[in-house]
């Protein structure tokens, strides 16, 4: 009985560091990228402050950006995968843009913004290539996200924020 007892108490002690361990490694990498809590993000790239604003608030539910008004409701789809290195600017995690086509008359021709709304968003970790804390911000007009390639004309948006 008290062997028993060791056991378990072994088997659960054994579960929880492996379940902690786990959630480490998962949080090692990928510290820029959304979270289930809204975060504060500063534009990075050039030109991005006078389309979308000096501030980003990111989650994995939502996107809002300091110079529009409203804010994107997300759901995440998926991965997208790069090809080749010309097609990075729009590959990460996609989000679905629930409220596209409210947050683009919000928003409709408001310095330089979309000219279509954005039906998805994509969201790739730019630590690597840009400096600690990054990600890239890609925006697409197109209807599925799948059918998407570096030449057509359905990406609208590529900027980088860090994580403040």
């Amino acid at each position: 009985m008290k062997l028993n007892r060791h056991l378990t108490s072994l088997f659960a002690a054994a579960s929880l560091s492996a379940f902690m361990a786990h959630g480490a490694v998962a949080q090692s990498g990928g510290k820029a990228m959304p979270t289930d809590s809204s975060r504060t993000y500063f534009a990075v790239s050039n030109g991005t402050s006078a389309t979308l604003g000096e501030t980003m608030k990111l989650s994995h539910t939502s996107a809002h950006f300091s110079l529009l008004k409203g804010g994107m409701k997300l759901r995440y789809s998926g991965e997208r995968k790069s090809d080749n290195d010309s097609d990075t600017e729009f590959s990460g995690d996609v989000y679905e843009v629930l409220n596209a086509d409210e947050f683009f008359s919000l928003n409709k021709g408001k310095n330089g913004f979309c000219d279509k709304p954005v039906r998805w968003v994509t969201i790739k970790d730019s630590s690597d290539s840009i400096g600690e804390g990054t990600v890239r911000v890609g925006m697409l007009s197109i209807n599925d996200w799948h059918k998407y390639n570096p030449n057509s004309l359905d990406a609208c948006s590529a900027d980088s924020f860090k994580l403040k």
